[in-house]
């Protein structure tokens, strides 16, 4: 009995930050759609855009295990909020983490 306790406080704190091993999953054709339309409909920069998602896509993919659930949970809202978009929440990814490794002092 012990030896399963401790089996399983092991795989517990053994787990990486985010629950969720993959990004979340949006609709890239879809928004990509919604942006060219946007601005006139132009098939290039559709084509554009799913270029750009894809690619931060592939980025978070790799990352995605290591990013505190925090850090996801709040990014893929404000992701979400604009239509789904992985360039973003990459973005809002960069931005947090680096935020909270140089938490600046208040001094009066």
């Amino acid at each position: 009995m012990r030896y399963l306790i401790f089996a399983a406080a092991t795989v517990l704190l053994a787990s990486p930050a985010n629950a969720q091993s993959v990004p979340p999953r949006y609709d890239v054709e879809k928004y990509c759609e919604k942006v060219a339309a946007s601005i006139g409909g132009s098939s290039q920069i559709e084509n554009t855009c799913i270029r750009q998602e894809q690619s931060a896509y592939n980025t978070l993919k790799s990352s995605w295990p290591t990013v505190p659930s925090k850090v996801t949970t709040y990014c893929d809202k404000v992701a979400s909020s604009v239509g789904g978009t992985y360039a973003i929440l990459r973005t809002c990814i960069e931005q947090e983490t680096n935020a909270s490794s140089s938490k600046p002092g208040f001094q009066y």
